[in-house]
């Protein structure tokens, strides 16, 4: 799995969590345990999804146990693409836009160029 794609699995965690990602993440926690380094750094990207320095000890902390457990990366990259094939999560260049609740405006783009008025 590049390099880009292990920081997209671990910003997506970070921001979408267990309650949109359910099944990617109950297989990265089911491999990460309790009170594990990788644990910690899971639990600190969720609780600050925000701060990309989190995002990035995620990725670190995945990409070291991909490198050990060969399976886990196997299984975390066909879970990925399953989740990207029913456009769950957005890779290279795609865009998936989820709203739900009340608002009086909603934008959801990708690129903008110029100005957005109401």
């Amino acid at each position: 799995m590049e390099d880009q794609i292990v920081l997209a699995v671990a910003t997506a965690l970070a921001t979408k969590g267990a309650e949109a990602l359910g099944s990617l993440f109950d297989l990265v926690r089911g491999r990460f345990g309790a009170g594990t380094r990788e644990s910690v750094a899971l639990d600190a990207a969720m609780a600050h999804p925000q701060e990309r320095r989190r995002h990035a000890a995620l990725a670190s902390a995945l990409a070291d146990v991909m490198a050990r457990d060969p399976d886990f990366a196997a299984a975390l990259d066909d879970e990925w693409r399953r989740l990207a094939g029913a456009g769950v999560v957005a890779v290279q260049g795609q865009v998936v836009n989820h709203f739900s609740g009340t608002a009086g405006k909603v934008v959801q783009a990708r690129d903008v160029q110029g100005d957005i008025i109401f």
